[in-house]
């Protein structure tokens, strides 16, 4: 009966929201919950409640009704109370966001069961989402079905809007470094430390071999990065990168410019993905950051883990030459047009 009142809240509901205040990886397998609502609920206004440094997702975004940018307590408090949604989501709970939907009043708060402080949410979700056995955008789809009480929702990624202006500050970028739009791979490094990460010479290493080959190659990075960058120059001094020389509207356009794109768990795959482009990740076997819930979620994939040898988390076991047969497949397959093609050196993983 409880979620029958939910349902039924859903389903007459003005405005609904979406509290996601963690980092841009996060946030695109978080977006397939707005296409979600917007499928069910036409007419609703949505509107996601999150950090700053995720509006270029966010903005332009056709079936988002509102951003609302929160860094703190107070910012969240005071944006809810401007939009009043009558039902919010917490894909990722966290305490202080929780305890201001309940102190707000939103009438119906869904959340995990699985925290402490669970009490604050009016609907509680019994998943464990860290044993990695469903992808995390289909986890925050899930939600979703779960409050309307429907089944088989697809689980659809939101390519962002890039502006104009960036990208023809990408191509000036591209221009500058002898690289041709749409012919040359990203290598992308870094990222957050939240998972383990191939070293950075083993990227130079990979660069060297592609260019070889005649793929050219651009390394991009954050400015807090540049140790990474220093590693990979002294490996390979003919290294091309962008470490902390481009916003996010920037590296966005250089992303969609991109043939293929290579990192670690991050948010420039996530990102990548949901523009269409094929990408090579990276990844540890450790059910906390196993592709089964934290890969691209996209057909356009080859993800490589550390070999059965190696230990879960070893992810420099994966071997340079491994991931130089998976760039230039993907290469190949994006001149020919093809959706997929991972081989038998590596796994796809969509959700499972």
């Amino acid at each position: 009966m409880k979620w029958k009142r939910l349902s039924e809240a859903f389903f007459r509901a003005r405005r609904i929201g979406i509290v996601r205040t963690d980092h841009l990886g996060d946030m695109v397998l978080t977006l397939p919950m707005v296409s979600a609502i917007r499928r069910l609920r036409p007419e609703a206004e949505i509107i996601v409640f999150a950090h700053p440094r995720v509006a270029p997702l966010l903005i332009g975004q056709p079936d988002l009704t509102a951003a609302a940018f929160v860094v703190d307590r107070p910012s969240l408090r005071r944006a809810l109370h401007q939009w009043r949604p009558e039902i919010l989501f917490f894909p990722r709970p966290v305490l202080e966001e929780a305890w201001e939907g309940w102190r707000v009043g939103v009438p119906y708060r869904v959340g995990s069961g699985y925290r402490w402080y669970s009490f604050l949410f009016s609907h509680r979700i019994y998943e464990h989402r860290r044993r990695g056995q469903r992808h995390e955008a289909e986890h925050n789809v899930r939600m979703v079905e779960r409050a309307a009480e429907v089944d088989g929702l697809p689980v659809e990624l939101l390519a962002p809007v890039v502006p104009e202006i960036a990208r023809k500050r990408a191509v000036e970028l591209l221009e500058r470094h002898g690289i041709v739009p749409s012919a040359f791979v990203v290598l992308h490094p870094g990222g957050r430390g939240s998972a383990p990460r191939w070293a950075p010479e083993a990227f130079a290493r990979l660069a060297q071999c592609l260019e070889a080959g005649g793929i050219a190659c651009l390394f991009t990075g954050t400015g807090a990065e540049k140790a990474l960058e220093c590693r990979i120059q002294q490996e390979y001094p003919n290294m091309r990168g962008l470490f902390g020389a481009t916003g996010i509207e920037e590296f966005i356009a250089l992303l969609a410019n991109a043939r293929v794109v290579v990192g670690n768990s991050t948010g420039a795959l996530h990102i990548a993905a949901a523009l269409g482009v094929p990408v090579v990740g990276l990844y540890s076997r450790l059910p906390d950051h196993h592709p089964r819930r934290w890969g691209p979620y996209t057909q356009r994939a080859w993800i490589l883990t550390p070999p059965p040898e190696a230990a879960p988390d070893a992810v420099d076991a994966i071997p340079v030459e491994l991931v130089y047969t998976a760039v230039q497949h993907m290469w190949q397959m994006r001149e020919q047009g093809e959706e997929t093609g991972p081989s038998q050196a590596a796994e796809a993983y969509r959700g499972g």
